[in-house]
């Protein structure tokens, strides 16, 4: 809905909000760059909250900020609190405002800019229900409107925390209906609006949100390893939220034992505690991990060992590969360090010499990969052998 023009709720309407909103307040709005308020409407009294942007710089122009001000029946002077930076042109912006009583805090886009603790106990008393007003688009003290689009206005009669509020950022409002007081999507005006000031509603508009920019290729960075380091991607994630909906990550680890079920390379505690620290991990990004557990008994694969980018290829090349430099390859078949001298007598003598154990000697003339001299799963590096 857009707009130059304010208008409030109808009188039966509001007299039902407010004698129900006396204690908490949340409200949460979809906006382009509106004000919304409400004020008791008897002589020149800030009592009530506003919420809209404004300027502490100019009153009219210059780095205006969302806030959110609020004066309790009970204290003398009201209490405003303003976002950090300045509200962005042309974008939506999901702002949220709580009051628990005891505490003000504002939220931008599901993250809390800005808090205040000034203001004590209800937000009016019964008596006072009956004057409360409810007016979008502008000040009541004023001839000023706001312009822009407001696509949602949502008021409950708690103070939401800051996760529920993230979900009701990404659209996920789950089971809040219960405490739901009104909820204004603006698709027939009249039946919960009256026209305030000039006698005319605002306009309702079409507007559809336009097709993103398609990043292409995702390919890693020359300084990264995989597409999530191209800070051209992190750079769109961050300012498109939409794409950080509701996510679940299924995983699967996959747990080997030996023949009698015994010895797995981790145990359930370690991946309990991994699963654990994955989902705090990720859960700020809105990402939750979903883990299922494979068993496999075999012993002759629980006791190899698997080198992520060593490929057999590299091993014994006369080349020294730093990804299998490593003691389970020989230190890359004996490339990666000096060969210690190795007698003629010793290759092929039924005993694993560790001299003669590289692609120069051909491992000691195969005596380090026979499982009838030594333990292959410590002594084989023939790239070539099947007991590797």
């Amino acid at each position: 809905m857009g707009w130059e023009r304010q208008m409030g709720l109808r009188p039966g309407i509001i007299d039902t909000l407010f004698t129900n909103l006396s204690r908490s307040l949340n409200i949460e709005i979809y906006y382009l760059c509106q004000c919304v308020f409400d004020n008791c409407s008897h002589i020149g009294s800030d009592k009530g909250w506003t919420l809209g942007i404004r300027s502490e710089e100019n009153p009219e122009r210059k780095n205006a900020r969302f806030f959110f001000t609020l004066r309790t029946d009970r204290i003398k002077k009201s209490a405003t609190i303003l976002a950090h930076h300045r509200y962005q042109l042309h974008t939506w912006t999901h702002v949220a405002a709580t009051y628990n009583g005891k505490e003000m805090l504002l939220y931008v886009n599901g993250r809390r800019v800005a808090r205040s603790s000034q203001q004590s106990g209800d937000l009016h008393s019964p008596f006072m229900a009956s004057c409360r007003t409810l007016i979008l688009g502008g000040s009541n003290s004023n001839r000023l409107n706001f312009r822009g689009y407001l696509a949602l206005l949502a008021l409950w009669n708690i103070a939401m925390p800051q996760e529920k509020l993230q979900r009701a950022f990404l659209g996920k409002f789950e089971d809040r209906k219960l405490s739901l007081l009104l909820s204004a999507k603006f698709n027939h005006l009249q039946q919960q609006w009256v026209t305030f000031k000039d006698g005319a509603y605002p306009q309702v508009e079409m507007i559809y949100r336009p097709e993103p920019q398609v990043l292409s290729p995702l390919i890693p960075p020359l300084c990264g390893q995989t597409a999530c380091d191209n800070v051209e991607l992190i750079s769109y994630y961050n300012s498109h939220w939409p794409l950080r909906n509701e996510k679940v990550v299924h995983y699967q680890v996959v747990n080997i034992y030996d023949d009698d079920g015994l010895h797995p390379t981790v145990s359930e505690e370690q991946i309990a505690h991994q699963h654990q620290a994955l989902n705090e991990a990720f859960a700020h990004y809105n990402i939750t991990w979903q883990l299922s557990i494979h068993k496999v008994y075999n012993s002759l694969l629980r006791y190899r060992v698997i080198l992520m980018n060593c490929e057999p290829g590299k091993i014994g090349n006369e080349f020294c590969n730093p990804e299998c430099k490593h003691p389970l390859t020989g230190y890359d078949g004996g490339d990666c360090r000096w060969l210690g001298r190795c007698y003629a007598w010793e290759r092929r003598d039924g005993v694993c010499n560790m001299e003669c154990n590289n692609m120069l000697h051909n491992f000691d003339d195969g005596d380090c990969c026979n499982p009838k001299v030594t333990n292959v799963r410590k002594t084989c590096f023939d790239p070539d052998s099947p007991h590797r």
